[in-house]
């Protein structure tokens, strides 16, 4: 019976957002502090990226202008002449600044704040570009292995940093300070450190450089609404091997955005103690919304339209590699390729993501004698914003999952909430019915960021 446990939870759930909600804090991440903006300009549900901060992070965390901000210059405004009574001559001088003040403020060029002119020189942030993440997570499992069906040690503290220099190279860095995993290792903790080159040689071309997502799906792991799960297609694995479309790796990328609303991006791999390289690949196209340059639609406010609020984003991708058991074993192999395909469709305060992936690994498990497993994978997620004033989403997500060994579908509704941009509150059941057991897991988490 899990009707007490439930109560339990949701009590909980109550007492949590009374005590979220009575506190002032105005603590906001590290991206906010240097641009002096509020965390909805780039995320619906923190961390989750709208259509602008996916395009900021494109754009390696360098402001896009959007059309609607651009000031245009002040059009000359005609000027009633002068009239009055008193001294001829100070009346004579300001009908002669009358005159020219308009032209003077049109001609005057317009400065760039720079701020502390020597780091602006330098290059160096005036801000240090650094913020803190923390997840914490009450589980509720009543069929956990250790009997403990409340585990309330579920955590994780990570460090972030990024930010450009000078528009012209943009950095990030991620790294986990402490988790509940006890096994993590120092090559772990650190999920991503990489450089990017922007526009190299006066080209649309961008360099990235270092540990990283490679660039395969249309969402990152760290860019989700549930903060104790992610997409299937995005984590699964196949037998023993490690490898997964959100593994950071050591890489090299060349990326780019053509016509304003293609994106595509390409890379090498160098796995660690091997002396072949793995390849990847992705392209995404965008119809609808803001291109991915930040650029808004014309909107004609007199006919109202379905395509002023619908985008929709294609994706496609490939990777090829290879590992072994311990990245320097070169006897027992395993080669292996994933191809998916991907949707995120986003009409008003709805947001739909379809994911498919097909893979297949040579010898997954690294047995002497190879056995090859195939693997498809499908996931789909329907969220939806209510907005101000409860800044909350709902939502819903299906999976199914075979790799190789049997079916797995899983059912996730769950629901967010963000008394503070930088806070968020979710409540997320997942029931999970596989070959060997069915599993329901309730989670209760708390996501913060400052």
């Amino acid at each position: 019976m899990q009707g007490r446990p439930t109560i339990r939870l949701f009590l909980l759930v109550i007492v949590a957002f009374e005590f979220m909600s009575a506190g002032k804090a105005h603590a906001i991440p590290a991206f906010s502090r240097q641009h002096k903006t509020e965390c909805s300009t780039c995320h619906t549900i923190y961390p989750e990226l709208n259509e602008y901060g996916e395009d900021f992070q494109k754009n390696s965390y360098v402001p896009l202008v959007k059309p609607s901000e651009a000031k245009a210059p002040a059009s000359p405004v005609a000027r009633a002449p002068i009239a009055g009574e008193g001294d001829p001559e100070l009346l004579d001088k300001l009908k002669a600044q009358a005159a020219t003040s308009g032209d003077e403020s049109a001609q005057a060029p317009v400065q760039k704040k720079k701020g502390n002119e020597g780091l602006w020189l330098a290059g160096i942030p005036e801000l240090l570009p650094v913020s803190f993440r923390a997840t914490q997570n009450i589980v509720y499992d009543d069929h956990a292995a250790d009997g403990d069906k409340f585990n309330f040690s579920t955590r994780t503290f990570a460090l972030q940093a990024g930010g450009a220099f000078r528009e012209k190279f943009g950095f990030f860095a991620s790294y986990m300070l402490t988790t509940h995993a006890d096994d993590t290792n120092d090559a772990n903790k650190l999920h991503e450190l990489f450089l990017q080159w922007r526009h190299i040689l006066d080209t649309p071309i961008n360099l990235k450089f270092g540990r990283f997502e490679p660039k395969l799906s249309l969402w990152k792991k760290n860019n989700k609404v549930t903060t104790a799960s992610s997409l299937a297609t995005l984590s699964y694995r196949v037998g023993s091997s490690p490898f997964t479309l959100e593994s950071s790796q050591d890489a090299l990328e060349a990326n780019t955005v053509l016509l304003k609303r293609l994106f595509v991006a390409g890379g090498i791999v160098d796995r660690k103690g091997q002396n072949e390289k793995e390849w990847y690949g992705h392209v995404s196209v965008k119809i609808g919304g803001s291109d991915f340059l930040g650029n808004e639609p014309e909107v004609d406010l007199e006919s109202d339209s379905v395509w002023d609020y619908l985008s929709v984003t294609l994706g496609a991708f490939g990777y090829f590699g290879r590992n072994t058991i311990n990245d320097t074993d070169t006897f027992i192999k395993n080669r292996f390729y994933r191809a998916g395909g991907e949707m995120d469709l986003q009409y008003k305060r709805l947001r739909v993501k379809v994911s498919g992936v097909k893979g297949r690994d040579d010898n997954p498990d690294f047995d002497p004698v190879p056995l090859a497993k195939d693997s498809v994978v499908l996931a789909s997620e329907a969220e939806y914003y209510l907005g101000s004033p409860v800044d909350a989403v709902g939502l819903f997500r299906y999976e199914r999952q075979d790799d190789g060994t049997g079916i797995v579908r899983r059912y996730i509704p769950a629901i967010a909430y963000t008394p503070l941009q930088n806070v968020k509150l979710t409540l997320e059941y997942r029931y999970e019915d596989a070959p060997e057991e069915i599993s329901r897991i309730t989670l209760l988490g708390v996501t913060y960021s400052f």
